[in-house]
């Protein structure tokens, strides 16, 4: 019986020492939160608020959220696009502004400075949540028949125009006679125009990655990948029609009485990808995952 009763005692003593070692959840050092204004605290500031700092930046141990909206706030913790996020009109709103500074811990990973503020919002705002799978097209982006059209990427051929500050909205730049943009060499940037329901793109030192988020904001709420294998910077122009796309333009596009009825100077994106580029998108399915927001307060508890 006495040998009986020590295994037990030993058995419930490793379990005990099991729950004591448990780690702690990730937290900030220290954190206040408050909530915003209706207007920005200066300009320029981004539509859905400012974030600076963490892991990866200049200031790795400070995060600073500045009218920052409360969806904006979990598209940064859960590390998801928008519409891979639901919940109630608020936390879905625009209105819902927050103001939150953070000492994060020194060596945390941008990881771990995501779980940090999902802890926090779960401790100051009683957020709870669930995951689900949902199903998204998704498109790869491949090498036509024949292979890439796309030219390397020219060097600066003077000095280069200051870039625009962060926050604020790129300037247009002139259009050349065929209504391309003009961006100067040698910089990593890309700007599109409308007109007649076509769309002209220029690209300068542009990554296949670069491309198809630009693509990828046509097709939304589809996904995209990279399988070109190529691995170079390049310079190029795209031009297609609008019609049938399902980003802002093509909606615009159809929404405008008469402009569906102008004659189409331009293929559809996915013949000028192949026809222009020398790509092509394979169309297929995904499921990832969707952050289901149950229950989060309107005001988070004292600092």
């Amino acid at each position: 019986m006495t040998r009986i009763w020590l295994t037990i005692l030993a058995i419930l003593t490793v379990g005990g020492l099991c729950v004591a070692q448990a780690p702690a959840p990730l937290s900030f050092d220290v954190a206040s939160i408050r909530a915003a204004g209706p207007t920005p605290p200066h300009t320029p500031i981004a539509a859905a608020g400012e974030i600076k700092g963490g892991p990866g930046t200049d200031d790795p141990t400070r995060m600073t959220f500045t009218w920052v909206q409360v969806r904006r706030l979990l598209m940064t913790a859960f590390a998801v696009p928008i519409d891979q996020l639901s919940g109630s009109d608020w936390v879905m709103g625009q209105d819902a502004r927050f103001d939150i500074a953070a000492v994060v811990p020194a060596g945390a990973t941008k990881e771990q400075a995501n779980e940090m503020l999902i802890n926090l919002l779960k401790e100051r705002f009683h957020m709870t949540y669930h995951s689900e799978k949902k199903e998204f097209d998704l498109y790869a982006l491949v090498l036509a028949k024949g292979g890439s059209k796309l030219k390397d990427a020219a060097p600066a051929d003077g000095p280069l125009p200051d870039p625009p500050q962060p926050g604020t909205r790129a300037v247009a730049a002139p259009l050349d006679r065929d209504g391309f943009p003009q961006l100067p060499a040698g910089r990593p940037g890309s700007q599109g125009r409308g007109a007649n329901g076509v769309t002209r793109e220029t690209y300068r030192m542009a990554t296949p990655q670069m491309l198809l988020n630009m693509i990828q904001f046509e097709l939304r709420p589809s996904r995209t990948v990279d399988k070109t294998g190529l691995t170079g910077k390049y310079d190029f122009t795209l031009a297609y029609s609008n019609m049938g796309l399902t980003g802002p333009m093509g909606r615009s596009l159809s929404a405008t009485p008469g402009e569906a009825d102008l004659p189409d100077s331009a293929p559809d994106l996915f013949t000028a990808l192949e026809k222009q580029l020398g790509l092509k998108l394979e169309k297929s399915k995904t499921q990832l995952d969707m952050i289901v927001i149950d229950h989060m307060d309107k005001q988070p508890t004292e600092n």
